[in-house]
């Protein structure tokens, strides 16, 4: 079982951290709850969902699944993308590994999706819901996934554990929060921008290349000359992705012509 101990002694600025074996989901448990700075932390849970509604992935005690409340001061930041900046600078100042996001909410590894962050904002309340879903230390997904889903340790022994990785993102994310390094953090570990990416507009799919992000996070992709700035959706990298599997296949099949009979 994950130690809340060890969170809030790294964490002061947090009210209180709550740990359970299973829930439906830690969103909702902090939605029910809604102090302000209370983190929800879950060793498994059942209803799993990121954005658009979408279920991913869970394994009982070998991901993290977490929402943090806040209520929503004057200085609004993008969550998320703090959020992320949070995430990315935690597993580089504990382990050696080197992930990158995918706009605008996906941090990825070895060109895998290891993690997903989902920002509500409740207006009755005042407050918006911060949830993290990280894959720690899974090897077996489901075959649909396994293209594309990964894991922070995958087939090796984790060097840290789960609560000094969860006690560093929210003390990265409590000290980039008072200022404004979260966004060159973001930006500099994107691994969309230079790629042709597609989305869908009125209907239609654009296609373009992700040149820039706006200082408020918006991606900006440049389709046959027409500047297009995106707040939000879905993009797709399905031409790099096919691109890179390409270059890994034919790299394979070199290999093998080069070894010896």
């Amino acid at each position: 079982m994950i130690k809340r101990e060890t969170i809030l002694a790294q964490n002061p600025w947090l009210t209180d951290v709550s740990v359970v074996a299973e829930t439906t989901s830690t969103q909702l448990d902090a939605k029910d709850d809604l102090v302000d700075k209370k983190l929800f932390i879950a060793e498994m849970q059942t209803q799993t969902r990121g954005r658009f509604g979408r279920q991913y992935f869970a394994s009982n005690g070998d991901g993290i699944y977490m929402s943090l409340v806040l209520k929503i001061s004057d200085d609004v930041k993008d969550y998320t993308i703090l959020t992320a900046a949070a995430v990315l600078s935690a597993i580089e100042n504990l382990t050696s590994k080197k992930p990158l996001v995918k706009w605008v909410n996906d941090i990825y590894l070895d060109n895998k999706k290891i993690c997903g962050i989902l920002v509500e904002h409740l207006l009755s309340s005042n407050s918006i819901i911060i949830g993290v879903g990280l894959n720690f230390n899974i090897s077996n997904f489901p075959i649909a996934l396994r293209e594309k889903a990964g894991s922070l340790f995958t087939n090796e022994t984790p060097t840290i554990t789960r609560e000094s990785l969860i006690a560093e993102i929210w003390s990265q994310f409590n000290r980039l929060s008072t200022s404004q390094d979260f966004f060159e953090i973001y930006k500099s570990h994107s691994f969309i921008l230079g790629k042709t990416v597609e989305f869908e507009e009125s209907g239609r799919t654009i296609i373009g290349t992700a040149t820039d992000l706006t200082e408020t996070g918006e991606l900006i992709v440049n389709s046959d000359g027409l500047v297009k700035v995106l707040s939000s959706g879905e993009i797709s990298l399905k031409k790099w992705l096919l691109s890179y599997l390409s270059r890994i296949f034919l790299l394979s099949l070199k290999r093998r012509v080069m070894q010896p009979l």
